[in-house]
């Protein structure tokens, strides 16, 4: 009532002759009434807000990737749950969170399902827990392939569910998942509610989210994991069979090599049953049999004392690559802060 006043200065607007001659300003009400403008913000708000206060159920979620998922959900307003076949009731105390003692009747009444079970065991995981979930829920599993595992889960998934692909490009031990690339895979027609809202999920983290087909995914992971851990443990099984003695070539080690041992070492730290499984990926041999064709060749070319060829091989391989002045500075840089670290525990 105070403000009243505003109506009886309005005068204004009858002596503004602009406001009288242009008819824009009287048509203007279509603003309001017109519904893109009113029902936008509205659609992406909820979007964002499903993941509030909504039921997660992680299967194997006792498990190392699960328990760090559990704890990650839990901090973004998740209700989780957990369920592990070995009945870990303690790890989900740990944890903070719900342990399902019936594994079906959870599935049926979780908004978001989360798969975390070994490669070679989703497919049969699926086709138990899928059937079982609701309409509007969302199906993920957190799988290094994704070709097979999102043909079964759009396969085995009612109608009304949305299917989700993720693959986390870390393992368990890292502390946070800043920094880190998550893969997102979501079924064609059958993501339209839940993609923004777990982008969204990641990216408060603070991690890279990237977004691929089932295809494409597989045939990037065949070199980015398949490749890289193939060469890796290819090189630790060579240096068993020389017998060679790693720890004493320590002393002898310049820091680009001690660098190169220690990625060596720190994948043969981890599950042989998951690098074994990532192996199973289709595109994979076709990438392995690349690769040792190339050792082959390039290791005649050194036995044949075929120098030039070597080196023209070399510079093939540079030129492809490409960035390599890039690549240099970025090691430079990792060299000097590992010789640091060294140099600091050396002191403390």
């Amino acid at each position: 009532m105070k403000t009243e006043p505003v109506m009886k200065t309005e005068p204004v607007m009858k002596t503004e002759p602009v406001m009288k001659t242009e008819p824009v300003m009287k048509t203007e009400p279509v603003m309001k009434t017109e519904p893109v403008m009113k029902t936008e913000p509205v659609m992406e708000m909820e979007t964002i807000d499903l993941r509030e206060n909504n039921r997660m159920l992680i299967v194997g979620g006792t498990g190392g990737t699960g328990s760090w998922f559990a704890r990650y959900f839990k901090d973004r307003g998740f209700s989780v749950t957990v369920w592990g076949p070995s009945g870990r009731v303690d790890v989900a105390e740990e944890l903070g969170v719900a342990f399902a003692g019936d594994l079906l009747a959870e599935v049926a009444r979780s908004d978001v399902v989360v798969l975390s079970v070994p490669i070679l065991e989703t497919a049969r995981v699926i086709e138990e827990v899928a059937p079982k979930m609701k309409p509007g829920s969302l199906l993920m599993d957190v799988t290094s392939l994704k070709a097979g595992p999102m043909e079964a889960m759009v396969k085995w998934a009612p109608e009304g569910v949305e299917v989700l692909g993720t693959h986390p490009m870390f393992g368990p031990t890292i502390p946070t998942i800043r920094g880190q690339t998550v893969i997102l895979v979501p079924a064609a027609g059958r993501c339209d509610t839940w993609l923004s809202p777990m982008k969204e999920a990641f990216r408060e983290g603070g991690a890279r989210v990237e977004v691929l087909g089932p295809q494409e995914h597989d045939e990037m992971m065949a070199v980015v994991q398949a490749l890289t851990h193939f060469a890796y443990i290819s090189i630790a099984s060579a240096l068993r069979s020389l017998e060679f003695d790693v720890g004493r070539s320590r002393r002898f080690m310049s820091p680009v090599y001690e660098i190169m041992i220690d990625f060596v070492g720190r994948i043969l730290a981890q599950s042989p049953e998951l690098y074994a499984s990532i192996q199973e990926n289709p595109e994979a041999r076709r990438v392995r049999e690349t690769y040792i064709g190339e050792c082959q060749r390039l290791s005649e070319l050194a036995d044949d004392g075929d120098i030039a060829g070597f080196q023209e091989a070399m510079r093939a391989a540079a030129l492809h690559f490409g960035g390599t002045d890039e690549a240099l500075a970025r090691s430079d840089r990792l060299i000097g802060l590992w010789i640091e670290n060294r140099e600091g525990e050396r002191r403390g």
